[in-house]
């Protein structure tokens, strides 16, 4: 379960990104609106298929020369009092500019979250708002337990689900002309491996 991380109850919702970096103890934070929140590390099933997402893309997106991928954990921060770390984003060459060594200062183009038990509703709700506001562009929900994946493009009120995809479907990008992807590459164990 993700939780608040122990601090001064006069503390909460005032930290930013200097105190978030002041952290030494070894585990992994996010800020959002000020609250640090401490994130445990994902499962083998949450890693797998992140990466699984992430090949897929950073292949697309190098064939194509269109900008680069990364992967958690690399901080985004949106505000000073607000960093997360999607579990894959790709930010397009143009952007490139946002990028420093230690974090990206903007919203990337496209975030991906792959859900687990601890960071499910947020992800879904407060995340996903946050990404909206901060001008992501596009934002995929993998749920590993479900075996889908949304896509979904940020609209004027909201996020628009561009397309919902399981195993048996190829999935497109409305942000990445061209892309596609069979289902079954993000959701496939590896050949004997039971869980």
């Amino acid at each position: 379960m993700t939780e608040a991380a122990p601090r001064e109850s006069s503390l909460r919702g005032t930290l930013t990104y200097a105190d978030y970096l002041q952290m030494d103890d070894g585990r992994q934070y996010e800020l959002i609106e000020g609250e640090l929140i401490l994130t445990p590390s994902p499962g083998f099933l949450h890693q797998h298929i992140a990466a699984s997402v992430g090949g897929l893309l950073r292949a697309y997106v190098d064939k194509h020369n269109m900008g680069l991928v990364l992967f958690v954990p690399f901080d985004v921060v949106l505000a000073d009092n607000l960093v997360l770390q999607p579990d894959v984003l790709y930010l397009s060459r143009e952007r490139f500019d946002l990028l420093t060594e230690n974090c990206l200062k903007g919203a990337p183009d496209l975030v991906v979250e792959v859900l687990s038990l601890a960071s499910g509703r947020r992800d879904r709700l407060e995340k996903s708002r946050l990404y909206l506001k901060h001008g992501v562009k596009e934002y995929w929900v993998v749920d590993p337990f479900a075996q889908t994946v949304e896509i979904f493009s940020a609209g004027e009120k909201g996020w628009l689900l561009a397309g919902a995809y399981g195993p048996e479907d190829t999935l497109s990008s409305p942000l990445l002309p061209g892309f596609s992807a069979n289902g079954e590459e993000i959701f496939r164990l590896p050949e004997g491996l039971v869980l």
